[in-house]
């Protein structure tokens, strides 16, 4: 279990004291859920903040874009990252084996433009963190292009202080005739129309496919993070062993636990799917014994159950501790207008 700090004078800034009551708790949500990484930039699909806060969709969105425009988080739709835009400030990373192991879960992360707001936050609040990002971008690849995007200034972000305030449309890159923005070939899921429904690659782009491929990669890192010595594939999508892992997502979505048919319509969707694959790895139990695609396809019903059970007692415990943190400031912030 993780612990990240939150200031004492949170419930007094200025700022804080103008967002409604749901704010507030979204805010603190974000401070301390159990998917946030100390140097402020995670994962966070907007679904996990429903499930956890039991706040409706409406809420959550509403939420997100008064604190974005207050500048308080960025966030990438797109690719469901979230940036605490002062974490390095009021948390900063001064030990360098806690330094590397940010490093090895921000490898982790889908690739968003957010990765260089980072970078520039570390540079201004974490030297330290800062100089191993920029050591490590000479030989690791995504870093050698957050690096070059911030010196040559190519990267533009459609934004209002964080957020283009239509949440639908995510955090965009302005197209530049740029090496790091080059688009690489990535291949296209096609079905054949026997029964095996093969999957066939072609030189070209198609969205669940690329979905399905980031996934696979994904699954690959979390279970060589928890399991070095795991026989796994290349995450290579030209890799054989990577098609059949990729395949494994594919018959999962499409029609969901082994056994299952198309006609009974028992997919998963991809929000699903990469919340089970998140609580599969971080689970004691399980992530010991979803060492494949396969293994995770096969528990896939045992993940669920055991996945809704365990966030519907995180959910409660954290609900009631927020709860207690709002009153106690609430009855502060009134005995101080009293006297």
């Amino acid at each position: 279990m993780s612990y990240n700090k939150i200031q004492d004078n949170f419930w007094i800034d200025e700022k804080v004291r103008g967002w409604d009551f749901k704010t507030r708790m979204t805010a603190l949500y974000l401070l301390n859920n159990q998917h946030r990484f100390s140097e402020g930039l995670y994962h966070l699909p907007l679904s996990y903040i429903v499930e956890d806060t039991k706040l409706t969709k409406k809420e959550i969105d509403k939420a997100l874009k008064k604190l974005c425009s207050d500048n308080f988080i960025k966030y990438d739709r797109v690719n469901s990252i979230v940036l605490i835009i002062n974490a390095l400030k009021y948390q900063p990373l001064q030990n360098i084996n806690h330094c590397k192991a940010a490093l090895k879960k921000l490898e982790q992360l889908p690739k968003s433009p957010l990765l260089k707001e980072l970078i520039e936050k570390a540079k201004l609040y974490n030297p330290k963190f800062y100089q191993l990002l920029k050591k490590k971008s000479q030989n690791i690849k995504f870093l050698q292009i957050a690096f070059q995007e911030i010196s040559n200034n190519d990267l533009n972000l459609t934004q209002t202080k964080g957020l283009s305030l239509d949440l639908n449309k995510g955090l965009k890159r302005e197209q530049k005739d740029s090496q790091a923005q080059t688009p690489t070939p990535v291949p296209i899921l096609t079905q054949t129309l026997d029964k095996k429904a093969e999957i066939i690659f072609k030189d070209n782009q198609n969205p669940e496919l690329k979905k399905l491929e980031k996934m696979t990669c994904y699954l690959i890192e979390l279970i060589e993070n928890n399991n070095p010595r795991a026989p796994l594939p290349a995450k290579d999508p030209a890799d054989s062993r990577f098609k059949k892992w990729l395949k494994e997502l594919e018959k999962l979505h499409r029609l969901g636990p082994v056994g299952a048919n198309a006609n009974e319509k028992k997919g998963y969707s991809f929000q699903e799917i990469e919340a089970i694959i998140n609580f599969s790895q971080q689970d004691q139990f399980w992530k010991n014994n979803i060492l494949s695609a396969r293994a995770l396809r096969k528990q896939i019903i045992k993940l669920e159950n055991k996945m809704k059970s365990s966030k519907y007692s995180q959910s409660n415990q954290k609900t009631d501790m927020l709860k207690n943190l709002y009153l106690a400031a609430k009855e502060e912030e009134d005995n101080n207008g009293k006297n």
